[in-house]
């Protein structure tokens, strides 16, 4: 088996966390202006654009594309450019004077820009489960087996998640179900109309309780609105309760209690967000891509800006 790549002993000029659509589009952005940069992802490029279905609103699309095909092009387009990807996740960062320093699994990094484009991650719903078999309990589509024909499938959430996610298993051959806590939808009307016409079942007022093994699967008990209580049987269980920024890294820089700034520049020279780690509900490939671009962009002024005053030689030269 050949070895897993160590990371350069060398700095790079700019390090990029976080290889979804924000982190590939600001690798190609710095490789097309050759920065010396890395892009570092600890899982498969593509970040939570791998777990949605067809893209409608990215631009040059007509009739929209597939989420996976999204990926692989723009995947294979980055490393065209040239792009520095590598599959590597950073545990730890910090700052000193001018430089950051990254730490991994894999050895240490020194860069003079960092942008974190690090996503966000689903919510933890621990306590609901009782001793079950994780591999059953997902919070991505991309985890969930490729072919489900047969398979019963139920989502706990009722956002464009869990709707688009439903749309995608009934593609996969599943029997599928929505649970929704509240009483209404709360995903855009498009995929509810999409839902309805699948004839996908939507179980509004049904709050999930718990999750047990079975002997073919999961028991789910649901609390409903009208004080009743179910209990059902499935195969597999996909929860989209919601996600939160993956915000880890940039608390070690700013602080624990340091809100994130809501804009690409952070506030501290060098340091650039990008992406799902910023915009919380508003989650688009579109938005990912210009803020990808953006973060870079800034990281090349603020390079040129180090650069200039490293060769200005200073009041009183002759």
């Amino acid at each position: 088996m050949p070895s897993r790549p160590e990371l350069p002993p060398s700095s790079v000029d700019v390090a990029v966390v976080g290889g979804g659509p924000a982190g590939l589009a600001a690798g190609m952005t710095l490789a097309r202006a050759a920065i010396s940069h890395l892009v570092l992802e600890r899982g498969e490029p593509g970040g939570l654009l791998r777990s949605a279905g067809l893209v409608e609103n990215y631009p040059g699309f007509p009739g929209g594309i597939g989420a996976r095909e999204l990926v692989a092009r723009t995947v294979e387009q980055a490393r065209g450019l040239g792009v520095r990807l590598l599959p590597v996740e950073v545990l730890r960062v910090s700052l000193a004077g001018e430089q950051f320093t990254l730490e991994s699994s894999r050895g240490r990094l020194q860069a003079r820009a960092l942008i974190l484009a690090t996503g966000s991650l689903p919510r933890s719903e621990m306590e609901l489960l009782d001793g079950v078999d994780l591999d059953r309990v997902h919070r991505e589509t991309c985890t969930l087996p490729a072919q489900l024909a047969g398979q019963q499938v139920w989502i706990s959430g009722a956002g464009d998640a869990a709707y688009d996610s439903a749309l995608q298993l009934v593609g996969r051959g599943a029997r599928v179900a929505l649970a929704s806590r509240g009483p209404v939808p709360r995903a855009m009307r498009l995929l509810a109309q999409r839902a309805a016409q699948a004839g996908i079942p939507v179980h509004l007022g049904w709050c999930l309780r718990g999750v047990r093994a079975s002997a073919d699967g999961l028991r789910l008990s649901f609390s409903l609105a009208s004080g009743e209580s179910r209990s059902l049987q499935t195969h597999h269980l996909l929860i989209c309760h919601g996600r939160s920024p993956a915000d880890g890294l940039w608390r070690q820089l700013a602080g624990e209690r340091a809100p994130l700034p809501g804009a690409v520049a952070s506030g501290i020279p060098g340091l650039y967000l990008a992406g799902d780690l910023l915009w919380g509900r508003c989650r688009y490939a579109g938005v990912a891509v210009g803020d990808g671009i953006r973060a870079a962009t800034l990281a090349e002024r603020q390079l040129e800006r180090y650069r200039a005053r490293s060769s200005d030689p200073g009041p009183g030269s002759s």
